[in-house]
C-alpha cells in the first residue's frame, strides 16, 4: 500500500469516529414525541395542558363577558348619575344665584347694621356707666344694710341677755323676798330686828386649836378670810367637855391668835381641841 492509500485509510477511520460520535449524540438527544404529546401515563402530556388551557380560556371568556355586562350596567348607572349631577348642578347654580342675591341684600343691610351697632355700643357704654354707678350705690347700701343688720343682731342679743338677766333678777328677787321673810321671822323670834347692831359679831364657824404656848396664847385654824376679826370670842371644847373661852387678839388670812380668858377656863386646852364661835 502506498502513502496515498494509507492517508485515505486514516481519513476513513477518522470519519468513522466522527460519524459514530454523531450517532451517539443523536441517540442521546432523541425524544419520544408521542410521550411528549400524550405523556407517559396518557394524561400529563401537551394535550392535557392544551385542554387545561382551553378550560382556563373558557373561564376567562366567561369572566370577560360578566365584566362587560357589569361595565355596561355601570355605564348606564353613570349616565343616570351624570344626569342627576347635571340636574343638581343646575339646582346649585340656581341656589348660588339666589345666595348671591341674598348676599347682596345682606351686604346692603350690613351697613345699616353697622350704624345700628354703633348706636347700640354707645347706648351700651352709657348703660354700663349707669350700671357701674348703680353697683357702687348698691355696695354702699349693702354696707349700710350690713352695718344696720349687725347693730340689730347686737341689740337683739343684748335684749335677749337683758331678758335673761331680768328673769334671773326676778327669781333672785323672789328668793330675796322669801329669805327676808324668813330672816325677819328668825330676828323676831330672838327679839331682834334689822336695826340691831351686829358689828363685831363673829359668824357661826367651827375650827381647831393648831398650837398653844405657856402664856395662854392659842392659835386656831380660822382667820380673816373666814370673817374672824380681833375682839371676837371663841369657845373651846373637847368632845362634850367645855374647856373655856378665848378672845382673838390678831388675825391672818387662814389663822388667828387668841388669849385664854381665865374667868371661863374649865380645863387644860391642848392642840387638836375644837373651837366654835357659837357653842
Amino acid at each position: 500500500m502506498n502513502l496515498i492509500g494509507k492517508v485515505i485509510t486514516v481519513l476513513i477511520f477518522i470519519m468513522s469516529l466522527v460519524f459514530m460520535a454523531m450517532a451517539v449524540s443523536v441517540y442521546a438527544t432523541h425524544k419520544n414525541w408521542r410521550d411528549v404529546v400524550k405523556g407517559p401515563d396518557g394524561q400529563s402530556g401537551l394535550e392535557a395542558q392544551i385542554r387545561q388551557l382551553r378550560t382556563e380560556e373558557d373561564q376567562l371568556n366567561d369572566r370577560v363577558n360578566k365584566l362587560n355586562t357589569q361595565l355596561t350596567h355601570e355605564r348606564v348607572a353613570r349616565r343616570f348619575a351624570l344626569a342627576a349631577l347635571q340636574a343638581r348642578s343646575k339646582a346649585q347654580e340656581a341656589e348660588l344665584a339666589r345666595l348671591e342675591t341674598a348676599n347682596a341684600e345682606l351686604v346692603k343691610s350690613e351697613a345699616d347694621m353697622k350704624i345700628a351697632l354703633q348706636l347700640t355700643e354707645a347706648n351700651a357704654k352709657k348703660l354700663k356707666e349707669e350700671v357701674d354707678q348703680l353697683w357702687a350705690d348698691i355696695k354702699v347700701a349693702q354696707a349700710d344694710r350690713d352695718k344696720q343688720f349687725n347693730e340689730v343682731v347686737q341689740m337683739t342679743d343684748r335684749l335677749q341677755q337683758l331678758r335673761v338677766e331680768q328673769e334671773r333678777l326676778k327669781e333672785r328677787e323672789i328668793q330675796l323676798v322669801d329669805m327676808t321673810a324668813r330672816m325677819k321671822r328668825v330676828l323676831t323670834a330672838f327679839g331682834k330686828d334689822e336695826y340691831t347692831p351686829v358689828d363685831g359679831v363673829a359668824p357661826a364657824l367651827d375650827g381647831l386649836v393648831t398650837s398653844i404656848n405657856d402664856r395662854d396664847l392659842v392659835e386656831v385654824s380660822l382667820g380673816s378670810d373666814d370673817g374672824i376679826i380681833a375682839g371676837n370670842t371663841m369657845d373651846v371644847f373637847r368632845g362634850d367637855t367645855y374647856l373655856g373661852r378665848i378672845r382673838i387678839l390678831r388675825t391672818e388670812p387662814n389663822r388667828a391668835v387668841g388669849q385664854v380668858l381665865q374667868e371661863f377656863r374649865r380645863g387644860l386646852i391642848r392642840e387638836g381641841d375644837y373651837v366654835s364661835t357659837k357653842l
